[in-house]
């Protein structure tokens, strides 16, 4: 099953992405060490791809589907695509 991306947040501890099926997973920033050591300035300014989110200013990516699966809300596949990003017009 494909679950697709409705909104991503943060706060000042975690990212968040919610799906449009109502599953929700999160990641600490304390467990990744641009994240841990970003500002919230910098942890708010984000975009979203098919695959997952990318911070550019301290040029790190997480996926979608690694986020689902740490959650135990998806299995991992081949093509990392589980769990995805669409975006809306």
């Amino acid at each position: 099953m494909q679950h697709f991306i409705e909104t991503v947040w943060v706060d000042s501890e975690r990212v968040y992405a919610k799906t449009k099926d109502g599953l929700v997973a999160s990641y600490l920033f304390a467990d990744w060490e641009r994240l841990r050591n970003a500002t919230q300035e910098q942890r708010e300014d984000f975009y979203l791809s098919y695959y997952g989110i990318h911070w550019p200013q301290i040029d790190e990516d997480l996926s979608f589907e690694g986020m689902f699966t740490a959650s135990g809300l998806c299995s991992r596949t081949e093509s990392e695509d589980s769990v995805c990003y669409v975006e809306h017009k």
